[in-house]
């Protein structure tokens, strides 16, 4: 089974030259390497530590099971949240993270999505009342679906909401086109409370190349020019919606933001050479093919500057870490798996789903060919019957994904996977 976005990557960078690398998620697939590491080379332990007060964990994770809190060894250091606020002693946990065992393989021939999760599963138009194609974008909530309706090959012409529960449609807005930009194309987007943002990337006659940011109400209304940024600012890798901001960051690094209501961009504190994942966390490992192997070493909280510093165990690459997950590979393909508070003793699975390299979707969700549930510990293969499948262009960690109901290219239907609808435990 190919992705939706393997048939138009091509074609997309020859129409802009320089596409947004989140949007090429899904290309890039983990290769088996013929020797076998055995899994206690992973005995390692990962290290943690919380800078500037403790880290907020945000995410569906249920508690962890009694009698599996495994031994410490982290330095946790607490300083004045305030210079008001009396100086606390420093407090120091140890936590030893134990060897990884390997566990029963997870074969996507267990389950289909459809088996694991009916409730988030739902059947709606492929296209609007114009003929134009719909794209899903991101989840909002358990039934409410954001699209964005192609008037023409990638060419956004409107942002819309299905609602699987009522089974219709309202338009949020209509998508500007780059007036006087040429190979123009609107890019990934994101969802705040009440709005959503997005970017598009196009060309002056000159060939200098801009990058515009634009907002509307989710409720519906017109679209708002919010920035314009051209050259190597041009260049951006993430967008989110926080703390009445956009933000967004630079593919070299660095996190600006701007008003919901507009102003002038400025830099986020603390978020130099860092790459956004999903408000408010951010990474100091870029997106993009290019950086899939590279291991993370920082997660930052830059809603209130917490900082986890996070180390790979021996041979173990891509390396992430949300605020509840880390995960990464070895050259086997298996996947180790532990609690990035160290609370349960770390596992190492084989999914058969490979490139599960990406942030957790919901701090629980590994999305390729399949979906695993960190959660839970199961893993869901999609039974749709085309030879495609396509994940939602949100710049977070997708929540969606979809496959026609027919094997035709252009199906009458798309069968969508609504993450945001599965249940918090199971």
């Amino acid at each position: 089974m190919r992705t939706e976005e393997e048939l138009t990557t091509a074609l997309r960078e020859g129409a802009s030259g320089a596409p947004d690398m989140d949007l090429l998620a899904g290309v890039a697939r983990l290769r088996s390497r013929r020797t076998r590491r055995r899994a206690t080379a992973l005995a390692a332990a990962a290290v943690i530590t919380v800078i500037a007060g403790t880290a907020v964990a945000r995410g569906s994770g249920p508690d962890s099971k009694d009698g599996l809190r495994p031994a410490a060894t982290t330095m946790v250091t607490m300083t004045p949240a305030t210079e008001q606020e009396p100086l606390r002693p420093a407090a120091t946990t140890t936590v030893t993270i134990t060897p990884a065992t390997e566990q029963e393989p997870l074969s996507p021939d267990q389950a289909t999505v459809t088996e694991l999760w009916p409730q988030a599963l739902f059947t709606m138009p492929a296209a609007n009342a114009d003929g134009w194609r719909y794209r899903p974008v991101t989840a909002l909530n358990a039934t409410e679906v954001l699209l964005a309706a192609e008037s023409s090959f990638e060419k956004a012409g409107t942002f819309e909401i299905y609602d699987s529960k009522t089974r219709t449609t309202r338009v949020v807005t209509r998508v500007p086109q780059g007036e006087g930009l040429k190979k123009y194309f609107p890019q990934s987007a994101t969802v705040g409370p009440d709005d959503v943002a997005w970017s598009g990337i196009g060309q002056r006659p000159d060939g200098t190349r801009v990058r515009e940011i634009w907002t509307a109400p989710l409720a519906g209304g017109e679209a708002r020019l919010l920035v314009t940024r051209t050259g190597r600012d041009a260049d951006v890798d993430a967008i989110a919606i926080g703390d009445g901001h956009v933000l967004w960051s630079e593919s070299g690094g660095g996190v600006w933001r701007v008003p919901l209501t507009g102003g002038e961009p400025e830099r986020v504190p603390g978020g130099d050479d860092l790459h956004l994942i999903a408000w408010p966390w951010a990474s100091d490992v870029a997106k993009g093919p290019e950086a899939i192997e590279r291991n993370q070493t920082r997660l930052v909280n830059l809603a209130d500057g917490t900082t986890r510093v996070t180390a790979a165990p021996p041979g173990v690459r891509g390396w992430r870490c949300g605020p509840v997950w880390c995960h990464g590979h070895d050259d086997d393909g298996g996947l180790l798996i532990h609690r990035a508070d160290g609370t349960d003793p770390p596992r190492l699975r084989k999914t058969g789903a490979p490139g599960m390299h990406a942030y957790p979707a919901l701090d629980r969700f590994l999305v390729s060919s399949g979906v695993y549930d960190l959660a839970s510990d199961k893993l869901g293969r999609l039974d749709g019957s085309g030879s495609w499948y396509g994940r939602g262009t949100s710049s977070e960690p997708t929540t969606v994904l979809y496959w026609g109901t027919t094997p035709d290219d252009k199906p009458d239907e798309y069968r969508v996977l609504n993450l945001a609808a599965v249940p918090p435990a199971q």
